[in-house]
């Protein structure tokens, strides 16, 4: 069991029989009553967000999740093949439509376990991706922000500097979707 004051962003939790991921934190100390810890808590079984307030004597219990390393094979439909690196077992895991933007055949990821089932996967922070097509750089053509839309391999479309050519190699960060830099 944690107390309130353990509780930081980034902290997994169980709440109401489900694993949680703390996003948000906010601890609020009263004059003459009790500290109260306002939080943002995002489901790791269905994503979804919401406002939570404990009260300050509340305790919440640590979720027991585990992280195992796997790799991403390949995609069929919604579901994604990955190999568990541990047993080099085979699963098929439900993923979100924008995961699959960054996940290349062969990539290493992470799945997220919780009572022996697959509830997330993380990506890795950067990936090393190349661009199959963009247009060609105009000179003179910077009156607006200096970048254009390129199609990634996997047939993501981020924006590019100027300089980035089709067949170029670059790095993207799969938590905001941008370009990061030349590979």
């Amino acid at each position: 069991m944690l107390s309130l004051a353990q509780v930081k962003v980034g902290s997994k939790i169980l709440f109401r029989d489900a694993p949680h991921e703390v996003v948000f934190v906010n601890h609020i100390k009263q004059g003459r009553g009790q500290a109260k810890l306002d939080c943002k808590l995002r489901s790791l079984l269905t994503q979804a967000i919401f406002e939570q307030t404990f009260q300050g004597n509340d305790r919440v219990e640590e979720a027991s999740l585990q992280y195992s390393a796997a790799t991403y094979l390949y995609r069929e439909g919604e579901l994604a093949q990955v190999m568990i690196a541990d047993t080099f077992e085979q699963e098929a895991v439900k993923l979100p439509e924008d995961r699959f933007k960054f996940l290349k055949e062969g990539q290493p990821i992470d799945l997220l376990f919780w009572q022996d089932k697959v509830i997330d996967v993380k990506l890795p922070k950067k990936v090393e991706m190349e661009i199959t097509y963009t247009e060609p750089a105009v000179s003179g053509n910077t009156v607006n922000a200096a970048l254009k839309p390129a199609t990634l391999e996997t047939g993501a479309t981020v924006n590019v500097p100027l300089f980035v050519k089709t067949g170029d190699r670059i790095t993207v960060n799969t938590e905001t979707g941008q370009y990061d830099s030349r590979a």
